[in-house]
């Protein structure tokens, strides 16, 4: 199995995110601290993923992409572009009800852009167990579906992270 690896370039005011292979938690951390620095600037007016590399993706991970796209509906106004090529990723993410928040293209256009890689570094179990409630909540808001599915997951989650 191929270790994740995610990837990020600026094109433009465009900030364009690639993640390649098996996309799992333990990227969660890294992920989420870059998404919060991208989210915290102004240089930008859109934020492009590209899953055409993906293999799989978690649950924590899709969280964290739908966070991308909460944001770009709140501050932009629009849809996030989301290029996924995978037909097991697609149907996982038809099945988390991302049709509504993402524009979701199977075209097989990738990006192209020099991308930088993003550091993954080995998370605290705290910073891991913060990350996972973080995205598996933002599931769980998308849809009732995801609410059912995510609810044990969440409210054990939220105690562990009340009992700290």
């Amino acid at each position: 199995m191929h270790d994740g690896s995610a990837f990020y370039a600026k094109q433009g005011t465009t900030y364009l995110i690639k993640l390649v292979g098996n996309i799992r938690y333990t990227m969660g951390c890294a992920l989420g601290d870059f998404l919060d620095a991208l989210f915290a600037r102004a240089d930008h007016d859109g934020i492009v993923v590209d899953l055409t590399e993906t293999q799989s993706i978690d649950s924590t991970s899709l969280g964290l992409l739908a966070k991308i796209a909460n944001f770009s509906r709140g501050r932009f106004g629009r849809k996030t572009t989301l290029f996924s090529t995978n037909p097991d990723v697609n149907q996982v993410l038809d099945t988390m009800g991302f049709g509504e928040i993402f524009d979701i293209r199977d075209s097989g256009e990738t990006i192209s852009e020099t991308l930088r890689q993003l550091a993954i570094t080995e998370p605290s179990k705290d910073e891991l167990t913060r990350i996972v409630f973080e995205s598996h909540q933002t599931l769980s808001d998308l849809n009732a579906h995801n609410q059912e599915a995510f609810k044990d997951v969440v409210e054990n989650l939220r105690a562990k992270l009340d009992g700290h």
